[in-house]
């Protein structure tokens, strides 16, 4: 469990460990993370600079995951038109997308993390 009493009290730990799973492409480039923080995490990512190929990945999943579901179960994502996609954590009301960006700086810590503060 997180720890976090915010998700504790709202009951999304009930089911901790039963009734979560990460599926995963076999490059682990495409992962869709089910019952963690939200009902559902899809996630793209790679290494390199190819942002262009990530996101369209990342796209192409998003559309194929809704249109399992929609054909699974008659529902599309829940989307408010006020405040957007509708998540289990209200700090993800909206687009729900999060981008982040990993990368190296060679020689920036050479001196140590010191030196960059």
């Amino acid at each position: 469990m997180s720890g976090d009493r915010n998700l504790t009290v709202a009951g999304m730990e009930r089911d901790w460990p039963e009734g979560r799973g990460i599926f995963h492409n076999k490059e682990k480039t495409f992962l869709v993370w089910v019952n963690e923080e939200d009902q559902l995490r899809i996630i793209s990512m790679q290494k390199g600079g190819d942002v262009k190929g990530v996101f369209e990945r990342l796209a192409q999943g998003i559309k194929a995951v809704g249109d399992s579901v929609k054909e699974e179960c008659g529902q599309d994502f829940m989307l408010d038109e006020k405040y957007g996609y509708i998540h289990s954590c209200p700090t993800n009301l909206g687009t729900g997308m999060r981008a982040s960006v990993h990368i190296d700086l060679p020689g920036w810590t050479k001196d140590g993390v010191e030196k960059l503060q």
